[in-house]
């Protein structure tokens, strides 16, 4: 079972990576045209969510409580994953210096938020359809459960009756 410590390391190796990603994007940002500040967030999104699945993944790989089917795990890959469109550089209204105009950062700014605002719903939908079926799993299983539980009941009522009339003759 993956221990505290575990879990943190993986968060803070996650922490690291996104960071890196930052920081790498950042180098050079001024000598970068639009389309390429567009590109390389398409590329960062794909490998922070990337980075994500596999946190998760690992996580789960480590743990041995609750262990999630291989095909919910894929799932959950797929639905973080997901690309979600492409960056647009300014329209034909907005022109700019990207080397010396303040609107460039303003610009980058927005691509950021853009970037983190899909990040996070991306994560927020697949949690949720996590919830519905691990909702829908704990039904079936609590289905089962006292169906089984029915049959238990009966079965002692039953002996019960049994050994009653046993008694009695």
């Amino acid at each position: 079972m993956a221990s505290a410590k575990d879990i943190d390391d993986f968060i803070n190796s996650l922490k690291a990576k996104l960071f890196q990603f930052v920081e790498l994007f950042c180098t050079n940002l001024q000598k970068k045209s639009k389309e390429e500040v567009c590109s390389d967030l398409i590329l960062m999104e794909s490998i922070c969510s990337a980075d994500m699945a596999d946190a998760v993944d690992a996580q789960v790989n480590n743990s041995e409580s609750c262990p999630l089917l291989r095909e919910t795990l894929q799932e959950l890959r797929r639905r973080v994953c997901e690309p979600s469109g492409s960056y647009s550089p300014p329209g034909r209204n907005q022109p700019f210096d990207s080397s010396t105009s303040r609107d460039w950062y303003d610009w980058i700014l927005e691509l950021f938020k853009e970037l983190l605002r899909r990040l996070q719903q991306k994560f927020q939908k697949a949690l949720e359809w996590l919830h519905q079926i691990a909702a829908a799993c704990l039904q079936g299983l609590r289905i089962a459960a006292e169906a089984v539980w029915r049959v238990l009941n009966d079965f002692c009522s039953s002996l019960e009756q049994l050994f009653r009339s046993l008694i009695q003759v």
